[in-house]
């Protein structure tokens, strides 16, 4: 042998020794072993490492359809639907006869909502596996289709012939009481699954099942029993932690729960990890839960999710440079980072940047024209600049993106609910895919749309629901003000001091805690309460423009501007407690510093529409009509359907051009066709033109709906113009003896 070839030889061989590929080694033996270390890392839940593994053995062997199958297993693990999806596909495509494959695809077409695409899932099972197949996952998912397609009796029977035969399949069994879940028939649920139990009596799984059925039963002793049974037969058992942790936060037995969800963070799965930081951080705890975020943040600094939950913990807790300086390196390393835009765009909308926030969005948008997400976040963006047509467009095209995005189809209906559309956003909601009518989200937005129609009985049955889901903090919020409407002041004050013992600094609970102290004529009480919440967390901003607001709404200038003053020394860049501000200069006839204060939130962003009309408001109390009439025309082309813009714009043009002051009116009322303000206005201009018939028309209508002495005044000189001497001195009369200066301050009637 040549000195070459012994050197060749010498070469393979030091590779094999070492367990790398040998030269020598076949392309089915190559794909064999990166297939056995693929399934060793997808045992072990490392995901990523595992489909390394099995694409090198999809490049070993290219036409082998078991890399591509178990690649959409790691994928579907992972949690990665779609790629699951293609994945599967493509194995069986290069194999038809891949049962396994054939099986997992059929599954996801089972879960489709268009029947013909669920017939399709039956056609390609008959196909692989006959119209009797001997796999009991074949014969769960045939059954599921039935019941899909409207044949519940067909799948019942199917299952319980399997059950039979394989009476340890846990799926069949969970299957078949879903069925009878949903035909109500509980004690049939219960009986399947207390006998899946005693077939396999060491399934932690099985355990898990009798207790989620037991949640859904309104069963909480017996559910955490189950609970606590598949915990103690599996101890890694990650949802059978998480039910015991909601059942035992729903008893408000925080302690145990805190203890549960330690348990949980402890176990490998990256899933579990962030639990116990969130649980503190959900629960009032938020400074103990952020060391926990930095470092899983610290630990892997390619996990987005792990970014995002301490950027979101940072800003919450006030420490914004901390949270822009971490959004800042993600962009710089990756300016096409949408989850860095997207949490960026979401920090300027909080501060009130709504223009910065838009651009960062449709950055998104561009690189993700497919993000529901970025739709969503764009909605809110036009919702703080008052753009409400453009908010509604952005919700309606999230929704068509993602039919299925329950983000979306909320915030549509809440969109809807703002605008006092409570139908529509009934409607939207209610047309929700059945499996999320059972999640708390969707029973608290449904709840918030029979409160807007007035349905606080059903809205209250719904609410409960909800609470059992763990008592989320927006569902015990819904309650209390359920309550509150129902005059049950003492049990609204006691869940919203149940929402401020998870978090001191709840704006939303503390106002609704005020709203109970007003409420029952306490208001010294309910300001001394609301003072004790600012001093246990001084540095809330929030708080301390909530304050400022009671001040403000109860005639407390001085107190108002104090705390708004303290928000501002917390939050320099607190744009509310700025406006909030300049009301208080316009109320105190301070328009000059109300209007430098103002033009400087104007210059920052032209399109703040609340600036823009507080800014109308101090240039026309400092007598300045011509820039007072420039900032409502500059609303209306930021927003054309401002009602308060509109209607102010046509009163103050009346006098000079009463035609082009209709018009505005006229938009104004199609936009609030109920407001007093505008038939007000709308009597006003018809005056102006000489019509006194339809100003009374107007005027009567605006007397009616709220009567004031100003509108008195304004129909009794109507009358007066029209003819009516004795209905109009007598109307006037009335009106300047509520308020003796209306002779002087109405010019122009």
């Amino acid at each position: 042998m040549s000195t070459q070839n012994r050197f060749t030889a010498s070469f393979c061989l030091l590779f094999i020794a070492a367990g790398l590929v040998g030269c020598t080694t076949s392309p089915e033996a190559k794909a064999a072993n990166f297939l056995k270390r693929g399934k060793a890392l997808l045992a072990q839940k490392d995901y990523p490492r595992a489909l390394l593994e099995f694409r090198n053995a999809a490049t070993a062997k290219p036409g082998d359809a078991e890399p591509h199958y178990q690649m959409g297993l790691a994928y579907l693990e992972s949690g990665d639907g779609v790629s699951a999806i293609h994945a599967f596909q493509k194995a069986t495509a290069l194999n038809p006869k891949h049962s396994a494959a054939q099986l997992k695809l059929a599954e996801f077409m089972t879960a489709s909502r268009d029947n013909s695409i669920v017939q399709q899932a039956v056609t390609r099972l008959q196909e692989t596996f006959g119209d009797s197949p001997n796999n009991p996952e074949a014969i769960n998912t045939l059954a599921i289709a039935e019941w899909r397609l409207g044949k519940p009796e067909e799948a019942a029977e199917r299952l319980e012939a399997a059950l039979a035969k394989f009476p340890t399949h846990l799926q069949s069994s969970v299957t078949l009481a879903r069925m009878k879940v949903d035909a109500r028939d509980w004690g049939g649920a219960e009986a399947v699954l207390k006998r899946a139990v005693s077939d396999a009596p060491q399934s932690s799984t099985a355990a898990l099942a009798l207790g989620e059925l037991y949640v859904s039963m309104r069963l909480p002793a017996r559910a955490e029993a189950e609970m606590k049974r598949a915990v103690q037969l599996d101890p890694r058992n990650s949802a059978a932690l998480q039910g015991l942790g909601a059942l035992q936060v729903a008893d408000k037995r925080l302690d145990q729960a805190e203890r549960t969800f330690k348990q949980l963070s402890d176990l490998p799965d990256k899933a579990s990890k962030p639990l116990h930081a969130l649980f503190l951080y959900n629960f009032g705890k938020r400074e103990a839960a952020l060391p926990e975020f930095e470092a899983l943040a610290k630990s892997d600094p390619a996990d987005r999710d792990a970014r995002s939950r301490l950027v979101a913990a940072y800003y919450n807790l006030n420490r914004l440079s901390e949270a822009e300086n971490i959004l800042g390196v993600a962009l710089k390393r990756n300016p096409k980072d949408t989850d860095a835009l997207l949490q960026r765009a979401e920090l300027r909308l909080r501060s009130g940047k709504a223009d910065d926030a838009e651009k960062d969005l449709k950055t998104v948008i561009h690189f993700s024209p497919d993000s529901s997400a970025a739709h969503i976040a764009l909605a809110r963006a036009y919702e703080v600049k008052g753009l409400g047509n453009n908010q509604q467009q952005e919700l309606q095209e999230a929704l068509r993106l993602n039919p299925a995005s329950l983000p979306a189809r909320l915030a549509l209906g809440y969109s809807f609910m703002g605008s006092k559309q409570g139908r529509a956003a009934l409607e939207v909601i209610g047309a929700a895919p059945e499996d999320q009518k059972r999640q708390w989200q969707w029973m608290v937005g449904r709840g918030w749309a029979l409160i807007t129609l007035g349905n606080w009985q059903e809205a209250k049955a719904g609410i409960e629901g909800a609470l059992e889901q763990g008592r989320p903090p927006e569902a015990v919020y819904q309650s209390a003000v359920v309550r509150l409407l129902q005059n049950d002041h003492a049990g609204a004050r006691a869940q919203a001091e149940e929402l401020l013992k998870r978090d001191a600094a709840d704006v939303r609970a503390a106002q609704l805690l005020m709203e109970t102290y007003l409420a029952q004529r306490e208001l010294g009480k309910g300001l001394d309460r609301l003072k004790e919440l600012v001093a246990a967390r001084p540095n809330s901003a929030p708080l301390q423009a909530l304050l400022g607001r009671w001040y403000l709404r109860h005639g407390n200038l001085a107190g108002a501007r104090q705390a708004f003053e303290a928000a501002k020394a917390d939050d320099p860049k607190f744009l509310a407690a700025d406006l909030s501000l300049g009301e208080i200069d316009i109320r105190e006839g301070r328009n000059a510093a109300a209007r430098q204060r103002l033009d400087a939130i104007v210059s920052a962003n032209p399109t703040n529409v609340k600036a823009l009309l507080l800014s109308a408001q101090a240039d026309d109390q400092a007598g300045d009509t011509a820039a007072s009439i420039a900032r409502f025309r500059a609303v209306i082309n930021v927003d054309g359907s401002n009602p308060t813009a509109l209607n102010n714009l046509a009163y103050m043009l009346a006098p000079s051009d009463p035609d082009e002051a209709l018009t505005y009116a006229q938009r104004a009322a199609e936009i609030a066709p109920d407001s007093p303000d505008v038939q007000d206005t709308l009597g006003w201009i018809y005056y102006r033109k000489g019509l006194f018939t339809m100003a009374v028309r107007y005027l009567q209508t605006a007397v009616d709906k709220e009567s004031t002495p100003q509108r008195q005044f304004h129909l009794g000189m109507s009358y007066l113009k029209a003819g009516d001497q004795a209905r109009g001195q007598k109307t006037v009369r009335e009106a300047l003896a509520k308020s003796p200066n209306l002779a002087k301050t109405e010019q122009g009637w």
